[in-house]
């Protein structure tokens, strides 16, 4: 009798032990055992059995607990009374160890009887035996509890404040998913302690993450956007990677984003609708959905051979006080040859004649706006693929014809006259002509005028002067031509 009482006492004390431990699992990942498990635990579990039954009885005495029975009464008593101690203990010191992945701990017994009882498990003994059984289930096969979920799903999930309503946004492939709360917050959860409240009445294409085409009803067009969410009834909430704007559609509004088109996929003559992007002095960079956008430069832009201006188009024009070229917008074509324009820098206005006028940018290639646009050409310059577009279909493959700079492919020591055409501080544009005759202009950098440190170019200089000077660098592809007044 007395061996048997004392195993059955043994054997309950193992049983808290384990259910103890299971009990404070959740905080191992943020305490130190090193600092508190030789004498938390140990003082917990194992010191009061080492007590004599007078310690024991005073111990119990400071903590208001009766103090009659067996030593081994005694002993489990202080021992039920020590562990919760101990776990309060740790929620306060560790705060978010209390959220736990499972959150059993936060449900009552009759919520653990429940989902024991949809699990098939035993529901009977105490909460500390429904938590540590539902948490054993819970870890056996996440796998196969993730599977039971599909993105659309209404679930009750944990909250922090208990079961929420939520819905199934993403499957993680890890047995977690993103899921929605009613309050429009997110979260990843693992789904095997979810309760099914109304399965997806279909099988969702897209989920929350994922990349699209999106149409867009007020103009019927397509733009690529990104899925934020979806509400269960078969809407999704998406945001347009332009502005980040959201925006509600239903499935059959929304199709998977292409991926980049590969540059070597191209061919010249194919045409794309692209969207402008930024424009510089030496053209306009237009996205065709290619690997890297395409460069549109003036001269594809337009028909003939000369540029025909009007209102709205951003040119390169010369100002007569200084005769330096700067950027302006033409507001007027006087008619006479003339242009009425408003320089960039301050607005103010002035005429131009058309012969002092550069092209840059039409007007209806504003940033953002819709172009169609031809593959002119793709090269390959030091490494990196080009990318070359044509609004003109009939020039595509004219611009070497137009640079005229194949006969500027001579050595390094052939000398030419330039005429010094315009200064600017970094250097000047000379027009020079080729032994063949072929003409053309070209920049003389302020470094390669003379050696030595340079001020003021003016003072080396003039316009119309005629100056000695040789090819220093020619690319025929990209119409560039340096020159220079020094030996090699």
């Amino acid at each position: 009798g007395n061996g048997a009482s004392s195993r059955s006492c043994r054997n309950a004390r193992k049983a808290r032990a384990l259910l103890y431990l299971v009990a404070i699992t959740p905080f191992l990942a943020f305490v130190d055992p090193s600092r508190w498990a030789p004498r938390q635990v140990k003082t917990a579990c194992a010191g009061a059995a080492s007590m004599t039954v007078a310690v024991l009885k005073e111990k119990l005495r400071e903590k208001g607990l009766p103090t009659t029975g067996l030593k081994s009464a005694l002993v489990q008593r202080l021992e039920e009374h020590a562990f919760p101690e101990l776990l309060v203990g740790l929620a306060r010191a560790h705060p978010e160890a209390a959220t736990s992945p499972s959150g059993y701990s936060r449900l009552t017994v009759s919520q653990l009887k429940e989902k024991l009882s949809q699990l098939g498990l035993t529901k009977t003994g105490r909460k500390a035996e429904l938590v540590a059984r539902l948490e054993a289930a819970r870890q056996a096969s996440p796998a196969a509890a993730s599977a039971r979920f599909r993105v659309g799903d209404k679930v009750m999930a944990m909250h922090t404040e208990g079961e929420r309503e939520a819905v199934v946004q993403c499957n993680n492939g890890d047995g977690s998913f993103l899921i929605l709360w009613q309050d429009g917050l997110e979260q990843n959860q693992k789904a095997d302690d979810w309760r099914l409240i109304q399965r997806a009445d279909k099988a969702y294409r897209y989920s929350a993450g994922d990349k699209v085409e999106a149409l867009y009803h007020e103009e019927e067009t397509w733009y690529p956007a990104r899925v934020k969410s979806l509400d269960g009834s078969g809407t999704y909430t998406i945001m347009w990677e332009e502005d980040g704007c959201e925006y509600e559609l239903e499935e059959k509004d929304m199709k998977p984003s292409s991926p980049p088109i590969r540059l070597a996929d191209l061919r010249s003559g194919q045409k794309f609708q692209g969207i402008v992007d930024r424009t510089f002095s030496f053209g306009t960079f237009v996205d065709i959905g290619a690997e890297r956008n395409g460069i549109l430069r003036p001269w594809f832009t337009y028909d003939g051979e000369e540029p025909h201006f009007k209102q709205g188009d951003k040119v390169q024009a010369l100002y007569e006080d200084d005769k330096q070229y700067y950027p302006a917008t033409v507001q007027q074509d006087n008619g006479d040859g003339t242009f009425l324009i408003t320089w960039d820098e301050d607005d103010s206005e002035s005429v131009c004649k058309k012969a002092d006028m550069e092209l840059l940018r039409l007007a209806e290639l504003e940033d953002g706006s819709k172009v169609e646009a031809f593959v002119e050409s793709v090269t390959e310059k030091d490494g990196r693929q080009i990318l070359a577009l044509a609004l003109v279909e009939d020039k595509i493959g004219t611009l070497l014809k137009r640079n005229g700079l194949k006969g500027f492919e001579l050595a390094p020591d052939q000398w030419l006259t330039g005429k010094v055409g315009q200064i600017l501080p970094f250097g000047a544009y000379l027009e020079v002509t080729s032994p063949e005759g072929d003409k053309a202009r070209g920049l003389l950098h302020i470094r390669d005028v003379r050696a030595g440190y340079i001020p003021r170019l003016e003072d080396e200089l003039s316009l119309d002067e005629d100056v000695q000077v040789r090819v220093k660098h020619v690319d025929v592809e990209e119409g560039v031509l340096h020159l220079s007044m020094m030996a090699v």
